[in-house]
């Protein structure tokens, strides 16, 4: 069984059916904590403690493999054997094909993770990288709100503002992915991490010969 820890209940549907897309049997359960997120948003830390708890809850259901895919969580997942953050994958493709790359945001947390996740990535294999935040915090509003049409089309459009800044644009949060949606005639690739870590996943647990 593969364990997902979202902490919003939109990603549910969306890491079920990237799943799917690769593999039609593999269990997939989904737990969701949104109040990692609330706590780290409110007081601009993470929830240590609560991120423990939650992925102490999941282990009890014994799932071979646990990937949290709120970005804000990643370096907790660094820190441990346990569980894999969802954007490492698209993280090490990035740094290895692109050298000035530009981070979309809409939760300031995410900024610096991100952040220290490409730098990190980049001194693993001894390449100088070059960072562009853009900053799409304006937009988070409407993610709080539901409406998600607005959220999405306002990420596109400062992403627009800064795409020729950089080589490439890496949409760091996965509640952002369908943004790309209103990015298809940008001259600059546009990448995120939900299909591209739940592919790698996938892989690296068929080669590994656990299920």
């Amino acid at each position: 069984m593969i364990a997902f820890l979202h902490t919003s209940k939109i990603h549910i549907n969306r890491f079920e059916n990237l799943v799917r897309k690769f593999d039609k049997k593999i269990n997939v359960k989904h737990y969701v904590n949104n109040d990692l997120l609330v706590y780290a948003l409110k007081n601009n830390s993470l929830h240590k403690d609560g991120f423990e708890k939650e992925l102490l809850t999941i282990k009890s259901d014994a799932p071979q493999l646990i990937i949290c895919t709120c970005s804000t969580y990643g370096e907790e997942c660094d820190k441990r054997d346990d569980v894999e953050r969802i954007d490492l994958p698209i993280a090490n493709f990035l740094v290895k094909n692109y050298k000035k790359i530009g981070i979309a945001f809409t939760v300031n947390t995410t900024k610096k993770i991100s952040e220290d996740m490409l730098i990190n990535e980049a001194k693993l294999i001894n390449k100088t990288i070059e960072i562009v935040s853009i900053n799409c915090s304006s937009s988070w509003k409407y993610f709080e709100n539901d409406e998600f049409d607005n959220y999405e089309l306002t990420i596109a459009n400062k992403i627009n503002t800064l795409a020729s800044q950089v080589d490439v644009i890496f949409l760091a949060q996965a509640s952002m992915e369908d943004a790309k949606k209103y990015l298809i005639n940008l001259n600059k690739e546009v990448f995120s991490s939900p299909e591209f870590g739940v592919k790698s996943y996938l892989n690296k647990l068929k080669t590994t010969k656990l299920w």
